[in-house]
């Protein structure tokens, strides 16, 4: 009888523990949901008198975008950014003009001061794929602006011409993909609005990321590689093998 006891108390703990996890579970669900409530919230009592049906139905899209990426649904989650960023914007179409001349701006100041006495390969698209991931290949220092971009080069396929390379890499939404061998010298600075800058594995998603780092011994390796981005939303994955 006392084991029989001591059994059944056994269970009852573990069933008020699993109660307890799911609870907890719940719970999170729960703030998640409430805490994206009070952002919606609190953007239409903020610009409610700008705010009309389709941008509510973008603002919607954009909310549960972030939310779907904080619960590991990382592409889906992009593609909500996508598609409530395009509603709101076409909503506001002038604004959208308006901010990609800035950015096209920005990127042929930048383009200049970057590859300053080279020469480099300028390239502004709307939707751009750079795949270098399959067979050799030559680097050259490169500008690409685009609102939609997927970047994939593996440099340990690549037959450099030069001892040195500069990336420049910006637009709206991106994802890109970069593996350099580790005798490379490698320079970064990147910035995305909101997503995820992982190297070597290290990272999560956030907003207002930054990210600046230097091999060491950078000066002294024979092969170097500077790489520089901002994208407004995307997914950075840096790796050295």
């Amino acid at each position: 009888m006392a084991f029989a006891t001591l059994g059944t108390n056994g269970e009852s703990q573990a069933t008020r523990n699993a109660n307890t996890a799911e609870g907890g579970t719940i719970m999170n669900r729960r703030k998640r949901i409430l805490a994206l409530v009070l952002i919606a919230a609190g953007v239409i009592i903020l610009f409610g008198k700008w705010l009309n049906p389709l941008s509510l139905i973008a603002l919607l899209v954009l909310c549960y975008g972030i939310y779907a990426m904080r619960a590991g649904r990382v592409p889906f989650g992009y593609k909500c950014l996508a598609v409530g960023a395009g509603l709101l914007l076409l909503n506001h179409i002038v604004l959208l003009i308006g901010g990609i001349l800035l950015s096209i701006a920005v990127f042929y100041a930048r383009s200049r001061e970057l590859h300053a006495g080279r020469r480099y390969t300028e390239r502004v698209e709307w939707v751009s794929q750079l795949k270098r991931d399959r067979e050799a290949w030559t680097p050259e220092n490169i500008s690409l602006w685009h609102l939609f971009g997927d970047v994939d080069c593996d440099f340990s396929l690549a037959l450099p011409a030069e001892p040195d390379t500069v990336i420049h890499l910006q637009g709206l939404i991106s994802d890109v993909d970069l593996t350099f061998p580790e005798e490379y010298g490698l320079e970064l600075d990147v910035f995305v609005g909101y997503g995820k800058v992982s190297f070597d594995g290290q990272g999560r998603p956030g907003m207002l990321n930054k990210f600046v780092w230097r091999s060491p011994g950078y000066e002294r390796s024979e092969q170097k590689v500077r790489v520089v981005m901002a994208h407004a939303a995307g997914n950075v994955n840096i790796r050295m093998n």
